[in-house]
């Protein structure tokens, strides 16, 4: 299973971004970790990419205040994933709500944004994976990311895009 992790594209999606993100391909599943949620649509469908998981984010008020979840755990490949935007664990700050709750519920994958910074940390043997921002990245070039589960092995890494 190969997952495409996008986060904060804020309404932006350029050709080279989508032109980056095919070299890495194809991909099974893409979770878009919110801001803007209407995008992970527009990604899956210049990307061939049928099943998507979608949270809103702080900027998608119309999602968050129509009763969207904020936050969801899903099984893939046998590994609990739990997918959220972070800004109700306020991951700006620091990841200890993060890690409390992934602790407790026995996750193995933590996948957030929020932040535009990415993160591919394994803490306590569970991966906290952040794919930073396709267009407005706060620690260098903009990214995204990509979660290989095979064989019951997680590989992970965050690509810079070119463009």
């Amino acid at each position: 299973m190969k997952i495409l992790v996008i986060s904060d594209s804020h309404n932006v999606i350029l050709d080279s971004q989508i032109e980056d993100i095919k070299k890495e391909g194809p991909f099974d599943l893409l979770i878009h970790c919110g801001d803007k949620y209407g995008d992970a649509a527009k990604f899956g469908e210049k990307l061939n990419i049928e099943k998507i998981l979608n949270m809103p984010g702080n900027c998608d008020f119309d999602y968050n205040f129509l009763g969207s979840k904020l936050s969801i755990t899903e099984e893939i490949e046998g590994k609990k994933f739990f997918i959220t935007h972070g800004h109700m664990y306020f991951v700006k700050t620091d990841l200890s709500k993060l890690m409390a709750y992934a602790r407790k519920n026995k996750i193995d994958v933590v996948v957030y944004g929020h932040t535009h910074k990415s993160q591919n940390k394994f803490i306590d043997n569970i991966l906290y994976f952040n794919p930073g921002s396709t267009v407005f990245p706060k620690d260098g070039k903009a990214s995204f990311g990509i979660i290989e589960i095979k064989e019951g092995n997680i590989n992970s890494s965050i690509v810079s895009m070119e463009n």
